[in-house]
């Protein structure tokens, strides 16, 4: 997919910068379609669009660049190149981020309630990256750890190098398929009625939490600052912020005592220490599927103490 198509104004168009644009439409159109079935107005929408393509690109390019910043800086020694867009380098956490960004701003310029245009971004959000880690194959992305056990073998690919590896961007299209399968079969049971916001918050945790682990498992050097991983840095911001959401509108409704607030923090602490301890484990041990058993585990538990606050916030609202 990393085939050069043509070449415009000097800058190159591949099919895989083809496929991510068409991937930018599909994610757009489900949040058309979310719009339409919450009924917010199609000019609503369209101010969205005009926003989020922009801003999209705009953050994908930005978070890049800021977590590669040493990179232009101290090997390049000249940041000016680091506008050479055309040249690639973008952030998958960074194009979520523009389109939530665009979605906040559209609110405001059509004057919605809070939350209802970031939820129409959100729902749309894992359709959109499905296919854009789908299109990963051949581009050298999304390439993960060598594949440890015999009876796995046929998940891998080969990285070029003779060894099989784990095809982690195949990873992350079904998990986003599997967020978009939750929150359809969730908004169907409750008619697309639901609390401004919350469909965005819930898709976050959902992806933040299959993010985090998957960042862990990929193994093709893609904003890697010395040993931290940028974008499993954000998934776990993003999953912690839909927590502290919850939890907290939880606590304020009265269905939580100020010591079970600070038990589930404390829990949520403890399982990002174990998370991190588990992640320098992966690189140095040999149990590897006992580590990430363990870490999928942490981030499952604090994704279900997320969710299960909500729906009691929501019963108690």
């Amino acid at each position: 997919m990393d085939v050069t198509l043509f070449t415009s104004f000097g800058a190159p168009l591949t099919g895989y910068g083809l496929g991510v644009a068409a991937a930018l439409l599909l994610a757009l159109a489900a949040s058309y379609f979310y719009a339409h079935r919450t009924g917010l107005a199609y000019s609503a929408f369209i101010r969205l669009a005009v926003l989020a393509i922009p801003l999209c690109w705009l953050m994908s390019r930005l978070v890049y660049v800021l977590a590669n910043c040493t990179y232009y800086l101290t090997t390049l020694s000249n940041p000016v190149l680091a506008l050479y867009f055309w040249d690639g380098g973008y952030s998958a956490a960074g194009a979520v981020m523009g389109l939530l960004l665009a979605g906040f701003l559209a609110e405001k310029w059509n004057r919605l309630p809070h939350g209802s245009l970031m939820d129409a971004v959100a729902f749309g959000l894992p359709l959109g990256l499905a296919v854009t880690r789908a299109l990963e194959g051949g581009t050298h992305l999304g390439l993960g750890r060598p594949i440890s056990y015999e009876w796995l073998y046929f998940l891998g690919v080969e990285d070029g190098y003779g060894d099989l590896v784990h095809p982690v961007y195949r990873y992350e299209a079904a998990a986003a398929l599997i967020v978009l399968a939750i929150l359809l079969i969730w908004l169907c049971k409750r008619r697309w009625r639901v609390r401004k916001g919350d469909t965005c918050l819930v898709s976050l945790t959902l992806l933040g939490a299959f993010q985090v682990v998957l960042e862990s498992l990929r193994n093709d050097g893609h904003m890697v600052v010395h040993f931290v991983r940028i974008q499993q840095v954000l998934a776990l911001v993003a999953l912690v912020v839909a927590f502290a959401v919850f939890t907290t509108r939880l606590y304020r409704l009265g269905g939580m005592k100020k010591s079970h607030l600070l038990a589930l923090w404390l829990v949520t602490i403890v399982c990002i220490g174990m998370g991190i301890f588990m992640e320098f484990r992966v690189d140095r041990g040999s149990l590897k599927l006992v580590y990430y058993a363990v870490m999928i585990l942490c981030m499952a538990l604090i994704a279900a103490m997320a969710l299960l606050s909500r729906r009691k916030a929501e019963r108690l609202h």
